[in-house]
């Protein structure tokens, strides 16, 4: 098993050198990839632990657990592993770099990034327990029967009049509704849900075999709701967003104004390099939260807006890792006095993430030249599903960015499509949003500028077929002398697959451990902690 783990980390190298020279980011900092052992039994044994739910999703649960855990260790036809190891070495790199900046210190020490935990990190949904709650744990009980339905993509996909195959992705009710408005499926979304999944994936193959696929596509999307039609890579490129989106770089980074330089302060060294920088999170269900979710693990002071209290979010079961170190607070945007608050915390913020559908949030004023407007020295960094001109305004979930790249079918076969292990498409994407924050606030302490970035879940899919493709060319690997591989390391913060936050707003979570370490990096546990609530920043 050494031997698949050893492999990954040689891919680790080979995309962290690719990063380099995508982002134009070259930290100083030497990087270690660790391979150890007793991470698959570790993994596998957390898989029987901590699993509180009830009867059939506890068992739903345990078996989508040990079937990620499994392919952790197994050889990848796409590469996910070695990248997500990658972009998070990156990311402790540079947030190591951005401390040292406010310290005035050039720390030599490295960056160990455990390979078997960065695996881990795709599959963080899967991993993530709790309790104590008994309403928390109601509502994430509703959540997960109502996700896994007939038109959960992931796992569901159907065969089309002309014989392609096509994929719905919904999360949320409201564009469940629309999605079966358009399939003509008459029956009660909220009985459409995993009690009822055998009879209602019959319904929708029925519903499915009547349209040709790209109408359909076309079709959901114009309703409001988000399904594709399955794509191999050749067919991908070929079409207008597709080319849109490969010639977007990583993320879109882009300085909005001349503005003066920022000076931070020092950083508590329990906090982390990250610490005193205030996050406004408008962000929801995964990729969005993946990247504030590590500024909170850094350090920063991260509020998120919600429109009702964590215990209570229609999507809880998807949502509870992402607000690991986020503090929330209660604002709806239709009312105004609520409304007005959101601005004068942009105002305040140092930092604005968006993760809604682009131009949701224009109406209320809060999109990105809303928020340049009230402040105009921030960092506003956005993520959409598709390219930020061809179909930047269609909404898009990690599944569908899969399927509709052609990893699905890379992954598998045209015939058999296979989605990638647990949602790499949500989970890269974030991680690379955090490295362009990091750039910029960077620039903010040396040149000074506002600035502006767009990260997109297909570009970093691409980007997943980019480093298959270096993997499958590369003969006797070479690589900066910045990477190495280390086996055994002993880091304390890698002897457990989870760390244990109490007393947050849903009572004690346990977390996946992260996969980086560094000297400086603060008290990370202590950085997951989370209040609901709240009526501004944690500092304050």
């Amino acid at each position: 098993m050494a031997s698949v783990l050893m492999q990954k980390a040689k891919q680790a190298q080979l995309c962290y050198d690719d990063l380099m020279e995508k982002t134009g980011l070259y930290p100083a900092s030497k990087i270690v990839f660790r391979v150890d052992d007793s991470q698959q039994s570790l993994i596998k044994k957390a898989c029987f632990e901590k699993n509180p739910f009830p009867g059939i999703v506890k068992a739903v649960l345990l078996k989508l657990r040990l079937a990620a855990v499994g392919k952790l260790f197994k050889d990848e036809r796409v590469l996910q592993t070695g990248p997500a190891a990658a972009i998070l070495a990156l990311d402790a790199a540079l947030a190591k770099e951005l401390g040292d900046l406010r310290n005035g210190t050039e720390s030599d020490g490295e960056i160990v990034c455990d390979v078997g935990l960065a695996g881990l990190q795709v599959i963080r949904l899967y991993m993530m327990a709790y309790e104590g709650s008994k309403a928390f744990a109601q509502s994430r009980y509703q959540s997960a029967t109502r996700v896994d339905n007939a038109l959960n993509g992931s796992f569901y996909k159907y065969k089309t009049k002309d014989g392609r195959y096509f994929s719905a992705h919904v999360y949320y009710e409201s564009q469940k509704r629309k999605i079966m408005q358009t399939l003509g499926i008459t029956k009660s979304p909220d009985k459409f849900v995993l009690a009822s999944l055998p009879f209602d994936k019959k319904t929708t193959a029925a519903a499915v075999a009547k349209w040709d696929a790209e109408v359909l596509e076309e079709q959901v999307f114009a309703d409001g709701a988000c399904g594709c039609m399955l794509r191999s890579r050749e067919e991908w490129e070929k079409m207008p967003v597709g080319r849109a989106v490969c010639e977007m770089p990583l993320y879109r980074f882009t300085k909005t104004a001349d503005a003066p330089k920022k000076n931070f302060g020092k950083c508590d060294g329990k906090k982390g390099p990250l610490s005193g920088i205030k996050v406004l999170d408008l962000t929801h269900i995964i990729a969005g939260p993946v990247c504030t979710r590590l500024l909170a693990e850094n350090g920063a002071d991260v509020l998120m807006v919600r429109r009702g209290n964590y215990l209570n979010q229609e999507q809880a079961m998807l949502e509870l890792d992402g607000w690991a170190g986020k503090n929330s607070i209660q604002l709806d945007f239709n009312i105004p006095e609520q409304l007005a608050r959101a601005k004068e915390l942009v105002k305040e913020a140092d930092v604005v993430v968006c993760s809604y559908q682009n131009g949701a949030l224009d109406k209320f004023g809060l999109g990105a030249e809303g928020v340049h407007a009230l402040n105009p020295n921030v960092v506003y960094a956005s993520m959409v599903c598709f390219s930020d001109t061809v179909w930047k305004e269609r909404p898009g979930w990690a599944p569908c960015a899969e399927d509709i790249t052609g990893l699905s079918v890379r992954n598998g076969s045209k015939e058999h499509p296979v989605n990638l292990n647990g949602v790499p498409l949500d989970y890269i994407p974030g991680m690379i949003l955090f490295s362009g924050i990091m750039k910029a606030l960077r620039l903010q302490m040396t040149e000074g500028g506002s600035f502006t970035l767009t990260g997109s879940l297909t570009r970093g899919g691409y980007w997943l077929h980019e480093c298959t493709d270096l993997w499958e060319k590369a003969v006797g690997l070479q690589h900066a002398d910045k990477t190495a591989i280390a086996q055994n390391t002993d880091v304390p913060l890698f002897k457990s697959v989870h760390q244990t936050v109490k007393d947050t707003a849903v009572g004690t979570v346990y977390f996946p451990s992260p996969a980086t370490y560094y000297d400086g990096q603060g008290d990370v546990v202590s950085n997951m902690q989370f209040k609901d609530n709240r009526e501004g920043w944690s500092n304050e």
